[in-house]
């Protein structure tokens, strides 16, 4: 019997109780899933099909078939529906259900069906992503390491920089030409000013990407740094002293798993406003570690994070950031969602962020990954959280 692919003994134990003839699962493009099942990337559209604990893929003639340990890979151009069938039939499984994932394309499923399947959505592969085993954490937490660094990369840009006033920061940037000719938005105010030229939020998302880049990791086009009210990620702004620099990454490992940091900094405060909403978005990372444990509610640990930030004076509806976190793998978003009724078990692997926005003030936002123990709770990493970026 050939190896057992990740999801191979969840996917066996959902055929069994249903009484299946076995699992179809398509995948189209880059999916996160046929990673997972197979160990390896693929940019084409791949059948899987699980049948008496073996794994049949079939790929069109446009690649060269892998030699894979965990499964057996032939060519079929056939329409996806159509080769599951007939792997099915080929291995006797003439007749009778066949489990999917809820997302197996519509004509996908026609094909099966017209082929005399009965078709069976099963969740079987999402709760086994769900559960990562201990090179799956491993991985996350290598992606987690290099997001520090790219996050610390940028706290020594911002610890270094210099406040310039508008028409000191005007004239630096006359013919500087490359990145410092970004759209300045600096409105006559001063400006922060970093190795010669001002410092915008595309110049120091780039030099984190770098970092990120030195650290083998791809940013996944995850990196993004806010600026106050002014900057969203999008269009490049200058950076000003007071105000508070979200900075943000989700980077992707060499084998496809996922981090998830940010932090807040400010340079030079002046106001008080940033300084409660970091109060309450550290209270609410710290209250993860308490409501994380084997057994609890996911949806109550993500009530309680928007609780704990909210208890500092911010509105639940209009300030407290509705997105809390949830599963992190393959993908960035993945389950445990943090609402519903869903149990935590150890080996769930969860982003959880707090964050506070304000129309006058801006965003002040810290985002962690959290690994469910047996012994309960653990942040991966240990990043600082404070405002303060020469502390990091």
């Amino acid at each position: 019997m050939r190896g057992r692919p990740r999801g191979g003994d969840a996917i066996d134990a959902a055929v069994d109780e249903r009484d299946a003839v076995g699992f179809v699962a398509v995948s189209r493009g880059s999916d996160p899933t046929s990673r997972y099942l197979t160990g390896r990337g693929f940019d084409c559209d791949l059948v899987f099909v699980r049948v008496a604990g073996e794994t049949h893929l079939r790929v069109p003639s446009t690649v060269e078939p892998p030699s894979l340990p965990v499964a057996s890979v032939r060519v079929d151009d056939r329409p996806p529906g159509k080769a599951a069938a007939a792997v099915l039939a080929e291995l006797g499984a003439s007749e009778g259900t066949v489990l999917a994932p809820r997302t197996i394309p519509h004509d996908a499923a026609l094909h099966l069906e017209a082929a005399g399947y009965d078709l069976a959505s099963t969740p079987a592969v999402a709760d086994a992503r769900a559960v990562k085993d201990d090179a799956e954490r491993d991985a996350i937490e290598a992606a987690q390491r290099a997001a520090s660094r790219g996050i610390g990369r940028a706290a020594a840009i911002l610890s270094a920089a210099t406040v310039e006033e508008a028409s000191d920061a005007d004239s630096g940037r006359e013919g500087n030409g490359g990145e410092g000719d970004d759209d300045d938005g600096s409105d006559g105010e001063p400006v922060l000013s970093w190795d010669g030229a001002p410092l915008s939020t595309e110049r120091l998302r780039r030099q984190v990407n770098a970092t990120l880049a030195a650290e083998g990791v791809d940013s996944a086009g995850a990196t993004t740094v806010r600026a106050g009210t002014r900057g969203d990620g999008g269009e490049p702004v200058e950076l000003r002293p007071g105000e508070p620099i979200v900075v943000s990454v989700g980077p992707r490992g060499p084998v496809g798993y996922r981090g998830s940091l940010a932090r807040t900094f400010v340079v030079d405060p002046d106001g008080g406003w940033e300084r409660r909403a970091h109060v309450a978005c550290d209270a609410a990372r710290k209250v993860s570690l308490v409501e994380a444990d084997p057994g609890d509610d996911a949806g109550f640990l993500g009530s309680e994070l928007r609780a704990e930030t909210a208890a500092f004076g911010f509105s639940m509806a209009d300030e407290v950031t509705r997105d809390v976190g949830g599963g992190i793998g393959l993908a960035a978003r993945e389950d445990p969602p943090l609402d519903g009724d869903r149990e935590l078990v150890a080996g769930n692997v969860l982003r959880v962020r707090a964050a506070v926005t304000h129309a006058d003030h801006g965003r002040v936002e810290l985002t962690d990954v959290l690994v469910v123990g047996e012994d309960g709770p653990r942040l991966l990493g240990d990043a600082p959280t404070g405002l303060d970026p020469s502390r990091w």
